[in-house]
């Protein structure tokens, strides 16, 4: 192989990114590949949009069709995003044996075990560095640098969009709407902001990325999921009162053949690396048995960060000169079962109104202690029109015992409210 010939499915923000680099930077990708790095097609229904780069005559065409039939391009990037058709593009150029690059986290998550088989079955190779952290290198250090590791956990703030409007929010005192308002204005959410905002963008990157560490197969539906909507600027005080940050956390952990995988808002003490990783920006810790805590930080998306993973990919498969499915791929070698979210074990701030009468607490403290939830530390607000204002936090409990506690507790004439319950902690 003399040269690496490419084929960019996509020119939006991350396409330009990619094509802006494979352009501009061909002389320093052929140095360090050896070889040279050639684009020659790019494919995207719109042909006519201003990307901010110049590109030769004839190589942008709306058929991607012209991709996947050319023999001469072995490596296919797909860069359009979403399920479909980005689905059946991959589909096709494994089946013909071209290797394929992607940033797409939600086909990966979907259908990545099936991609695997395919490009297996016909010696080309699938990448998806840019899915998860955008230009932060994890899975190539998940598969590569780490590989000498047991992984015992990872954890991390994965998603940009709801690390900005959490942050806003902490700093400003805004609530939800403003803060995410402001982030739609920013180009940071989308105008339809669910796949953020309700956690689900986070699962996808859990599952792929817990795929690697644990080497084997996450269905994405058994991640545990909730989003950030219900938290308000009386739960970011709250947190603020006892030194704590509120983040939309991935935690992934093997508990010795099961593996603990939940996505959600969790209060991170101030002390921790994670509370200070604010705005857009990812951060991922990892810990393995011989390497002990690692932490990956850096923009988690962006045109040109993730543009540079994707390239990295395309580095990738040029350093290893032959072309064909590596055994640094296979993500699937370990059946282990996905523990339901009632049996795991964590903390929990919860933030509650009663009545303001004698034997309140005393009557509430029964409930938690008839279920196993112990209280690790206690506020009350002032009273106020006849109620007051609760906020505690509980030691490390399982989740059924804490549900049951919350379910009698709302049976109580004097609980008058349940506010907010968040989960503390990131199971160390």
């Amino acid at each position: 192989m003399d040269r690496m010939t490419v084929g960019v499915i996509g020119f939006g923000t991350v396409g330009a990114g990619v094509v802006k680099i494979l352009l501009n930077n061909s002389k320093i990708l052929e140095e360090r590949a050896g070889m040279p790095v050639v684009l020659k097609k790019i494919a995207d229904l719109d042909t006519t949009s201003d990307r901010g780069i110049r590109i030769p005559e004839g190589m942008l065409t709306a058929d991607a069709e012209e991709i996947l039939r050319d023999p001469e391009i072995r490596t296919v990037v797909e860069v359009i995003g979403g399920e479909n058709p980005a689905k059946r593009f991959i589909e096709a150029a494994l089946s013909a044996g071209k290797n394929v690059v992607t940033s797409n986290k939600e086909v990966i998550a979907k259908h990545g075990l099936h991609f695997a088989g395919l490009a297996e079955a016909n010696g080309c190779s699938i990448l998806y560095e840019a899915a998860v952290g955008g230009g932060i290198p994890i899975l190539h250090a998940v598969r590569n640098s780490l590989s000498a590791n047991k992984i015992e956990k990872v954890f991390g703030i994965v998603n940009g969009t709801t690390n900005y409007i959490l942050t806003k929010m902490t700093g400003s005192g805004a609530d939800f709407a403003t803060a995410l308002k402001e982030a739609q204005d920013l180009g940071y959410a989308e105008a339809d902001p669910k796949n953020d905002v309700e956690g689900y963008d986070v699962a996808y990157k859990l599952a792929i990325l817990a795929g690697l560490a644990f080497r084997c197969h996450v269905n994405y539906q058994d991640v545990f999921r909730e989003g950030i909507t219900k938290i308000t600027p009386e739960d970011i005080a709250a947190a603020k009162r006892f030194n704590y940050s509120i983040k939309m956390a991935a935690i992934g952990m093997d508990r010795g053949g099961k593996l603990e995988l939940r996505v959600h808002p969790v209060m991170i003490r101030n002390s921790h690396p994670l509370a200070s990783v604010n705005d857009a920006f990812n951060a991922i810790y990892i810990r393995g048995d011989s390497v002990g805590d690692v932490m990956f930080y850096g923009q988690g998306a962006g045109e040109m960060p993730t543009a540079s993973a994707v390239v990295g990919d395309i580095m990738n498969l040029a350093f290893r000169k032959a072309q064909g499915f590596a055994a640094d791929s296979r993500y699937n070698l370990h059946p282990l079962a996905v523990m339901p979210i009632d049996e795991c074990v964590t903390s929990f701030f919860i933030r509650y109104t009663v009545s303001d009468e004698p034997g309140v607490l005393a009557t509430v403290s029964a409930v938690f202690a008839k279920h196993k939830v112990s209280i690790y530390s206690i506020q009350q607000g002032d009273a106020d029109g006849g109620q007051a204002a609760i906020t505690a936090i509980t030691h490390p409990v399982e989740e059924k015992h804490m549900r049951d506690a919350l379910a009698e507790m709302q049976t109580l004439a004097c609980v008058k409210e349940i506010c907010s319950v968040i989960r503390v902690g990131l199971g160390e």
